[in-house]
């Protein structure tokens, strides 16, 4: 590992520094070295951080956790990516909030690729998982390949990997824990396999459990990093939609496979298209005008140039004492109905979602990035508070 990579590494893995709060001492200090080499004192007073925050940044170059971490990277024949690298994605960089760090197992695709996510159920059919192979094996022989992006999980998203590499095309794996635990643990072997035909990729530290809560964090990766989202099945409530609320948020293109209407399996995907807000899939050539235009009438990938939210480098550090009133002027469009909403008093997700007459799936990747940027938290009985 680089020292530039561990300098990454040994600031990620401070408890409390959030990527908010880390742009702006970067802003101040410049590189992760000059930050770490800094003391408590004009760490706390370059951002206005709390005092023992500071005083665990600046002890993170000796803490024991890097070294053990640096261990298990090295030990699971992992690495590590900062946001910083050129081999970072793109694309992620463009959502708000990105992971700082990346811990990657294989190697990552050619920049100019197109990249695909392809998501669904865990209790699919037979017809999703033919319909997979039949999308995918359409998009064997664009060049440059196109990128298969899932979540290892069962059902659709083990058919798009199983597909990726019967079709030999690269194939990302996005974990919602560590690197170090593979979860489910039937999709060991299928790891291995994405490892040495694409990557496993995670923000999670190595030994981190494959947490509930992890999975919405994982999932706005899943639609960062690629051009576009393909949700083959998917019930009315699916992790899949959260995935496609995600890439609605960020301006990718959204496509639904239609399904049968007597399936709980189709809900999902039926209302997204039935609603207008994913294109009905056919056959390849249908996502392939989205993801490689030359081969169907002319223009530009989609990839570096996709409209998305910008990254979050340079906002400043909302501080603690701040009013409501403050963060309400501070936040624009849903965000903002968001706050307002919650200003009267903590909501579940599902009131929320009547109270606005936003789609779940939507309101969960606007909920999340309220929460990474510090406005609200969410209780132990899992309603959303104003912060």
């Amino acid at each position: 590992m680089s020292p530039l990579e561990e300098s990454w590494l040994a600031l990620y893995l401070v408890e409390g520094l959030g990527a908010k709060t880390l742009s702006v001492l970067l802003e101040r200090f410049e590189e992760p070295a000059s930050l770490l080499s800094a003391s408590a004192k004009a760490i706390s007073g370059a951002g206005r951080i709390r005092p023992e925050l500071a005083e665990r940044i600046a002890a993170a170059r000796d803490a024991p956790v890097l070294r053990k971490e640096i261990e298990r990277v090295e030990r699971n024949g992992a690495r590590v990516i900062p946001i910083s690298a050129p081999e970072y994605p793109e694309r992620l960089k463009g959502v708000n909030f990105p992971p700082v760090l990346l811990y990657c197992k294989g190697a990552m695709p050619e920049r100019e690729s197109p990249v695909l996510a392809v998501v669904g159920t865990r209790d699919h059919s037979r017809y999703g998982e033919r319909v997979v192979a039949d999308l995918l094996s359409g998009l064997a022989d664009v060049q440059p390949p196109v990128v298969i992006v899932s979540g290892l999980a069962r059902g659709i998203d083990t058919a798009a990997h199983v597909q990726a590499l019967a079709n030999g095309l690269p194939t990302l794996a996005i974990f919602g824990g560590g690197l170090g635990r593979v979860y489910p643990k039937e999709n060991i072997e299928l790891a291995q396999r994405v490892s040495e035909g694409g990557a496993l990729l995670s923000e999670f530290p190595m030994d981190a459990q494959p947490l509930a809560r992890n999975f919405p964090i994982r999932n706005r990766v899943i639609s960062g990093i690629s051009d576009a989202v393909l949700v083959v099945e998917a019930g009315e409530k699916s992790g899949a939609l959260i995935t496609a609320g995600f890439a609605m948020n960020y301006q990718r293109p959204v496509f639904a496979v239609p399904g049968n209407l007597g399936q709980e399996a189709s809900v999902g995907t039926n209302r997204l298209i039935h609603e207008g807000r994913a294109s009905l899939v056919r056959h390849a050539e249908d996502l392939l005008k989205a993801l490689a235009p030359g081969l169907g009438g002319g223009g530009a990938a989609i990839g570096a140039g996709a409209t998305g939210a910008q990254p979050a480098k340079g906002r400043s550090v909302r501080e603690p004492e701040k009013t409501h009133g403050a963060v309400l002027k501070a936040l624009e469009g849903e965000k903002k109905r968001i706050a307002e909403v919650l200003k009267v008093g903590p909501m579940h997700p599902d009131e929320l979602s009547g109270e606005l007459g936003l789609p779940i799936e939507k309101l969960i990747g606007l909920l999340l990035e309220l929460e990474l940027s510090g406005d609200i938290y969410q209780s132990s009985d899992n309603r959303y508070v104003l912060a």
